[in-house]
């Protein structure tokens, strides 16, 4: 295969031999099967590096190793409970749905930063049959809301009951497993209402981060309630201490008997109305009946070898993550080592181009005119809009954002938090699921429903001031979250995802770059440091401590490139290779925030 002419660097750094000044090349690849103008269609496209006139490259396969592996199944999560609520659903039987339904109940139990019931999320579902689907269970407007109305809580800070839409986490969860589960509802619940009624021992990363909220959470008296301690509840639960959730319990145990109904309808939905009503928030019981998860085709793309499984809208970053790795195609990216100046520099310029665009299309799919959206996906998932589009990316110099012109000019939307959880399962059939979901901000509107320890999310401000994400009654807001899976011949071959707000989409795309292109294992693919660029500010950020040698950074930045060293961590990825031949899954929890990766086996000893 022809290969790309990269960059040398003046300062000792060994790198292939450029041509000064030159295009970074163009790599045609397949032509994209044509996309239908319905918002609701699946995307198909290419995005192979392989040129036409160049022979067949050798099949691109994941590296197989890590310190976990299991040949019965794997769950990895940011919290341990969690995953060990997965992987006991895998011993009993449970396929890969059973299993991410009861990890993502667990999550509501332990980890109440991102992970409760009054939020929302996407779900990435591979079935050993070769069936793809994706669950979006992204939460909703509700009937009384208004931009004027959404414009008063940002402008107050974004917390509070106004900033509180319709949950879907429970819908999403009954969905996928009335679909593609194999075990009672019952018994994918009965982990999570253990650990709240016995109580559960309050992890390292979730005492830490209680501790940093719990000053503004304790306004609310219900949460100063439950995750308070002391004789005035004014200190916040700590890490070891263990913590009792009686309501959330009973709140669990409605949903294991009632399903649907016994979250959105009856005494849950009765209470959270009434607290909505009292606090000044616009979800009703209506709102609640009537709220829906949707079965979605997922968006598809090829990559050297591999299709690529991802979220579509409303999620902006299943598109971001296509584009950012067809413009890694077409500079033939994979040839420069990993973590090199030229494999960074060509990461950076094709993130810029990905967060441009990625708003032009990242709304909901029901609610957005398909003659104006659909033409809109379909250049952005064709190689050759990436091919064509100016400025190209260069080896010798970094494009400056001004220059990149997006597909739409909208409206700058509000800064996403970074507080979101994702968890990866497969089982060992074959069955991988992917699941990103959030309460928006760190603990979300900051309100915990009274009698049902429900907290609810605050992504009313995840809506843009303009544009095809407006708020709009009953619509689902845009969203960064990407969860995804790698497949190769019909077979998941990885699962991944992050938190982090603005920075999942490169994330998801550095954790598929190193995969792929790097022959990383999965742990080494993780724990890599990371990079971030979203077109504006035209800033490079740098995980401090796991950044490149000096050496590689003075290089970027002798390119044009800002860089701005971080001390804060950039997404918290929870990921599964698995090795297509022996079927042995490797997994691995991001040592950034924690977590535990665990097979079904470690559960009986």
């Amino acid at each position: 295969m022809k290969r790309v002419l990269l960059l040398v660097v003046m300062l000792g750094l060994a790198a292939c031999e450029p041509r000064a000044g030159a295009s970074a090349g163009h790599r045609g690849g397949d032509a994209p099967l044509p996309a239908s103008g319905s918002a609701s269609a699946a995307v198909v496209a290419s995005a192979s590096a392989s040129g036409s006139s160049s022979p067949p490259a050798p099949t691109v396969r994941l590296k197989a190793g890590g310190r976990i592996s299991s040949d019965k199944g794997m769950v990895s999560s940011e919290d341990p409970h969690a995953s060990r609520a997965g992987a006991e659903i895998l011993a009993a039987g449970g396929n890969a749905v059973d299993a991410a339904v009861a990890v993502a109940y667990a999550l509501a139990v332990t980890h109440h930063g991102a992970g409760s019931l009054g939020g929302g999320g996407f779900m990435i579902v591979h079935l050993a049959s070769g069936e793809t689907k994706a669950v979006d269970y992204r939460e909703i407007a509700p009937a009384k809301a208004t931009v004027k109305l959404n414009e008063k809580q940002l402008s107050k800070g974004a917390h509070g009951y106004l900033s509180a839409p319709v949950p879907g986490v429970v819908a999403g969860l009954e969905l996928a497993r009335e679909t593609f589960g194999s075990l009672p509802r019952e018994k994918l619940i009965a982990p999570a209402i253990k650990l709240a009624r016995d109580g559960h021992k309050y992890g390292m990363r979730q005492g830490r981060v209680l501790g940093w909220y719990f000053e503004r959470l304790q306004k609310d008296p219900t949460m100063k309630a439950v995750l308070g301690r002391g004789p005035a509840r004014n200190k916040p639960v700590k890490a070891g201490q263990l913590l009792k959730q009686p309501r959330l319990g009973d709140t669990l145990e409605a949903i294991a008997k009632d399903g649907f109904d016994g979250f959105y309808k009856g005494e849950v939905a009765k209470k959270i109305a009434a607290a909505m009503r009292n606090g000044g928030g616009l979800v009703t019981e209506a709102d609640l009946a009537g709220y829906r998860a949707k079965l979605r085709e997922p968006l598809r793309f090829r990559y050297r070898g591999f299709d690529v499984v991802t979220m579509p809208p409303p999620s902006m970053g299943g598109v971001a993550l296509a584009v950012i790795m067809m413009n890694l195609a077409q500079v033939d990216a994979h040839e420069a080592p990993a973590m090199s100046a030229p494999s960074m520099h060509f990461f950076v310029e094709a993130a810029k181009r990905a967060y441009a665009d990625r708003r032009a299309v990242g709304a909901d799919p029901d609610r957005v005119d398909p003659a104006l959206v659909g033409p809109r996906r379909t250049k952005l998932l064709d190689p050759r809009y990436h091919a064509e589009r100016e400025p190209k990316i260069v080896a010798d110099a970094a494009t400056p954002s001004a220059t990149i012109v997006p597909l739409a000019k909208l409206l700058p939307a509000p800064k996403e938090s970074p507080e979101t959880t994702h968890f990866s399962v497969v089982d060992a059939a074959g069955n991988a699921v992917a699941c990103t979901t959030t309460l928006s901000a760190g603990f979300g509107s900051w309100k915990m429903v009274p009698g049902t320890g429900v907290i609810l999310s605050n992504a009313m401000g995840a809506f843009s001031p303009d544009g095809v994400n407006t708020l709009a009654p009953g619509k689902r807001m845009a969203s960064s979250m990407t969860p995804t899976i790698l497949l190769q011949n019909d077979k998941a071959v990885a699962v991944v995802g992050s938190p982090g707000g603005d920075t999942i989409p490169s994330t998801v795309a550095q954790l598929v770059y190193h995969l792929i292109d790097h022959g990383m294992t999965i742990d080494e693919a993780i724990e890599t440091g990371r990079v971030h660029h979203q077109w504006r500010p035209d800033v490079v950020r740098v995980e401090k401590r796991r950044a490149a040698g000096p050496v590689v950074l003075a290089a970027l930045r002798k390119l044009g490139h800002d860089l701005k060293l971080s001390q804060v961590p950039l997404g918290d990825a929870n990921g599964i290779v698995v090795d297509a031949e022996s079927g042995v899954a490797y997994g691995h929890a991001d040592t950034r925030k924690g977590g535990l990766a665990i097979g079904p086996a470690s559960i009986s000893r």
